[in-house]
């Protein structure tokens, strides 16, 4: 009775550890083939970043190289959240901006750009003390801005919804303070003195469009600007002369509507631009607006990158994915690789070529609060 209830304890007691062996060597297994699977992955998740309390639509997003901080506009609740990405925390908030659409960040000059929808202004902040200066009156539903250091001018898209959109050219100077050699426009009249004239920047030059200018692109070596109308079902191509634009042509969009994105690839006259209706990725001739492939892409779309390193295109859909294209270097449709899950509405984001992180802004909704989530890419 004895040795049998000794072996019987003996057995009892082998059989967890057994079992505790086992399930190490399955959770081994999975380690190895979640690495194994995520090396071959394009884009793999690496964390997301809680944006607690910010409520509504977010949009664009900029970063500072120098600081390691990201700006996101936060459009429906008022502000821009500052994140320090290296500790993975939210640190400040811009408040009481009217609808917050375009950023830029020049880290040279210490300088963001937040351009919004809501009062039409482009208006200047200090990236480290927060502290307003310079802006500009652009009249109403100021977004895309883009930055020509060889000129140091910035671009900003505005007006339209409805009536004609507007492309405005602003030099860098008339956005600076006068302590980093910002040069202010005149006063025009004694009435420009109540008006705060002296912090107010003036257009160097600027067109009207037919409607609402969209994502646009600088192409330097060829002095123009390629524009989205998607209201016009068209690319708006503006030549940079010495005094302002002119018409240079207007490409039609015949692959789907409501073009939003878009993205270039100067080196190789690619430029890339996602439908939302039917969800298209088109890629054209950069030189004449030759339309080179289409191809389903992922819906929503509102971002795009084009990562020059591995020839590949980040597509950023409110559908909830991101889509990661492989591009070749001929007129060949593009290899969709990943068609990754991110969050219902999360249709804007930024591409950072210098940490190799695509970051993707997740509005709060039934599937949790707003976040940032990052992405590593991998060649």
């Amino acid at each position: 009775m004895g040795k049998a209830s000794s072996k019987l304890m003996a057995d009892t007691t082998a059989a967890p550890v057994a079992t505790a062996k086992v399930w190490l060597l399955a959770l081994a297994f999975l380690a190895f083939t979640m690495q194994f699977s995520a090396a071959g992955e394009p884009l793999v998740q690496i964390g997301s970043i809680p944006l607690k309390g910010v409520e509504g639509r977010l949009d664009h997003l900029a970063f500072d190289t120098r600081s390691q901080r990201l700006f996101v506009a936060a459009l429906e609740n008022h502000s821009v959240e500052v994140i320090d990405l290296a500790k993975r925390r939210r640190v400040h908030e811009i408040a009481g901006i009217g609808e917050p659409q375009g950023l830029l960040c020049l880290p040279d000059q210490h300088r963001l750009l937040v351009c919004s929808r809501g009062d039409g202004t482009c208006r200047s902040f200090d990236t480290t003390t927060f502290q307003e200066g310079p802006w500009i009156d652009l009249g109403r539903n100021a977004d895309n801005v883009r930055f020509d250091p060889e000129a140091q001018v910035i671009y900003v898209g505005s007006g339209g919804e409805p009536g004609n959109g507007l492309l405005s050219a602003v030099n860098l100077a008339s956005l600076l303070p006068a302590a980093q050699g910002g040069q202010p426009a005149p006063p025009h009249s004694p009435a420009d003195f109540l008006l705060d004239r002296p912090r107010q920047a003036d257009a160097k030059m600027e067109i009207q469009l037919p409607a609402h200018p969209e994502s646009f692109q600088l192409d330097p070596a060829n002095d123009r600007l390629l524009v989205n109308i998607p209201d016009e079902h068209s690319i708006a191509v503006l030549q940079i002369v010495t005094n302002g634009f002119t018409k240079a042509a207007a490409w039609p969009v015949t692959v789907g509507e409501r073009n939003f994105p878009m993205a270039l690839d100067a080196a190789s006259a690619r430029l890339f631009i996602a439908c939302r209706k039917p969800p298209r990725l088109a890629i054209y001739d950069s030189r004449d607006g030759n339309l080179l492939s289409q191809t389903p892409c992922v819906g929503d779309a509102d971002d795009m990158f084009y990562d020059a390193k591995p020839n590949r295109l980040y597509v950023i859909g409110g559908e909830g994915f991101v889509d990661v294209f492989q591009l070749s270097d001929s007129t060949q449709a593009p290899t969709r690789l990943a068609h990754l899950p991110t969050a219902p509405r999360a249709r804007t984001g930024l591409f950072i070529p210098e940490l190799r992180i695509l970051t993707v802004a997740a509005p709060h909704t039934t599937n949790g609060p707003a976040a940032l989530l990052l992405f590593q890419a991998r060649s």
